[in-house]
């Protein structure tokens, strides 16, 4: 059986830069082969107040949290 994949919509939570506004999530919802479980992959955020800072956050949605940074207005994903 193969893993099922969809793109969902999520509400989420940005959380750095003293700051913590609410902003939405794509990405894509895939299921976990033999479980009921599922994670998200390649969420993109949309719908920030524009004048958050360039700096590094925290984004939960869907269960879980992700660091990213805005660099020159765009997210990008965090890479230790």
């Amino acid at each position: 059986m193969e893993s099922k994949r969809e793109s969902v919509t999520l509400p989420g939570r940005l959380v750095g830069m003293s700051r913590e506004v609410d902003c939405s999530v794509r990405a894509v919802k895939v299921s976990i082969q033999g479980t009921a479980e599922y994670t998200y992959t390649l969420p993109v955020i949309f719908d920030t107040p524009s004048d958050l800072p360039d700096g590094f956050y925290s984004i939960t949605f869907g269960g879980g949290t992700e660091r990213v940074q805005r660099k020159f207005g765009a997210w990008v994903a965090h890479v230790a």
